[in-house]
């Protein structure tokens, strides 16, 4: 096998085909699959409901630096590049303190900080702040999604990196 082989959880992992983790992983395709399509459906959806690619990969890469993953925000920062960045975007990207352009944005990045920082401090109240920005329920689920696949991507890169260097 290849590098061509490789996902991004394998590159970010540090992964090897030939590795036994690498073997193991490949026991299981749904889920190497899944993952990936995961991250296509999320990060580059064919219906965006008004939350384009390049916010929804400043958002990955905010997240990410949150978890102190910059491997992971590199990545996404990539993505943003490609999609089109602007100094608001970085700035989002960057994890900045920033002064949103307008409720709903702001809105959406306090409810990523929220999720990902203190998930269980998430509540209704929080999904209702999102409704009064303006965010419609396919937003709000697109933007869920999102934050979880971002957070789910994270730990399972942490569990992985961890498995390869005991290996």
């Amino acid at each position: 096998m290849g590098t061509s082989d490789l996902d991004q959880m394998d590159i970010l992992s540090g992964l090897k085909p030939g590795s036994e983790l690498y073997a193991i992983r490949r026991e299981r395709p749904e889920f190497v699959e899944g993952t990936e399509l995961c991250r296509e459906t999320v990060l580059s959806p064919h219906h965006g409901f008004g939350l384009g690619h390049a916010l929804r990969a400043a958002l990955a890469s905010r997240m990410a630096r949150f978890i102190g993953r910059e491997d992971l925000a590199a990545v996404y920062d990539l993505m943003l590049d490609e999609a089109g960045s602007d100094p608001d975007l970085a700035a989002i990207a960057s994890g900045a303190e920033t002064a949103a352009a307008d409720a709903f944005t702001g809105a959406i990045i306090r409810h990523a900080d929220l999720v990902t920082k203190t998930p269980r401090d998430n509540s209704r109240t929080d999904i209702e702040r999102l409704e009064k920005a303006g965010l419609a329920n396919p937003q709000i689920i697109a933007l869920s999604e999102l934050i979880a696949f971002v957070n789910y991507e994270a730990r399972v890169l942490a569990g992985l990196s961890l498995l390869e260097e005991v290996e």
